[in-house]
């Protein structure tokens, strides 16, 4: 049966005419809405930047391919970095406002905790168990006991006098029976090429640099007892209440290391070409050194560790206070849940 199309009076002609205006209305409405951001896409899309603390070692590399393969650029970040002597002097420049992040050895980090509760740990982003003691020979030393009666420089407030102490323990020598000279960490080579000391307790770079300086003259003997010390990532909490830039920097961190791990040679060769590192100390300190992002268990315990440790070194009876608050973990679980394995 054929229906008929029902006739439209004059009322039901303007009523048409009423809803096609606005249904045209609606969609150029949607169309205007469509073309423009939130404020919070704009967020999203805009290239955030930060200034971040570092020093150029082969554990902070990830930093360095990130940088060479447009991962920053990637995630949407501008980075500035401002170099230090050493992860110590990177903390106390961000705890200065000269950067918002830093990157640090969990050490340093600890000795520092005390001093500025608001300090945060955002994750590890390499490791090294290349710290050495290095000595003169001309001094009469060619094994670890001949250090009796000498000079020993070290780094204050950094991993320096801990492994120092360890070593210490390990070859049955008491600290009392040396002199320890505190030297800050950009002199640790300088020290003993000069004579100034008969020995350092120097990390990586300083160790490699002075035993290529003394060349034959050089002894030196690994101090950290095949353990690793946390490269860290950290910040201080107020950048944490609004994390965007945490992340993004986590993600082009995430990115670096998948092509440090393919990609071993090249990463090698960016980080001595962009940081103007000696290639042959790169491949020197390599098999002591691992690149990847995580915020994992060894890094408390690490902390608390080091935490009784000075206490104990202090004569402090009290009870060690839980380092847990310090790790902010959030950011890169929301980034990547499977690399947070600290226990909660």
């Amino acid at each position: 049966m054929i229906r008929s199309r029902p006739v439209l009076g004059r009322g039901g002609q303007e009523s048409g005419q009423r809803s096609q205006s606005a249904l045209v209305l609606i969609v150029i409405g949607l169309g205007i809405t469509g073309c423009q951001r939130t404020p919070e896409q704009e967020a999203q899309s805009a290239p955030l930047t930060l200034t971040l603390a570092i020093q150029t070692a082969p554990y902070s590399g990830l930093i360095a391919v990130a940088e060479e393969k447009g991962f920053f650029e990637q995630a949407r970040i501008k980075v500035k970095l401002n170099v230090y002597p050493s992860g110590l002097d990177s903390l106390k420049a961000m705890m200065r406002g000269e950067a918002q992040m830093a990157t640090v050895s969990h050490i340093a980090f600890a000795d520092k905790m005390k001093e500025d509760p608001s300090l945060r740990v955002l994750a590890a982003i390499g490791a090294s168990s290349g710290s050495q003691i290095v000595a003169r020979k001309d001094r009469k030393i060619e094994k670890p006991q001949d250090l009796v009666g000498k000079r020993i420089a070290y780094s204050p407030g950094t991993s320096s006098p801990y492994f120092l102490h360890s070593f210490l323990l390990i070859h049955h020598i008491s600290q009392k029976d040396i002199t320890m000279v505190p030297v800050p960490p950009a002199r640790q080579a300088e020290v003993v090429v000069s004579g100034e000391a008969d020995a350092v307790a120097a990390f990586e770079v300083y160790a490699y640099a002075a035993q290529k300086k003394l060349g034959p003259n050089a002894v030196a003997w690994e101090n950290q007892n095949a353990i690793d010390y946390q490269w860290l990532l950290v910040t201080r909490e107020g950048e944490t209440q609004s994390p965007a830039a945490v992340k993004r920097l986590l993600k082009a961190l995430i990115l670096a290391e998948e092509f440090a791990l393919n990609h071993s040679e090249e990463t090698k060769s960016i980080i001595a070409q962009k940081w103007q590192i000696d290639p042959e100390m790169v491949r020197y300190t390599w098999n002591g050194t691992r690149l990847f992002v995580s915020c994992n268990q060894s890094i408390v315990t690490g902390l608390q560790t080091y935490v009784k440790w000075k206490m104990v070194s202090e004569g402090r009876t009290e009870s060690a206070p839980d380092v847990l608050p310090y790790v902010f973990y959030h950011a890169l679980e929301e980034v990547d849940p499977k690399l947070v394995t600290i226990f909660r």
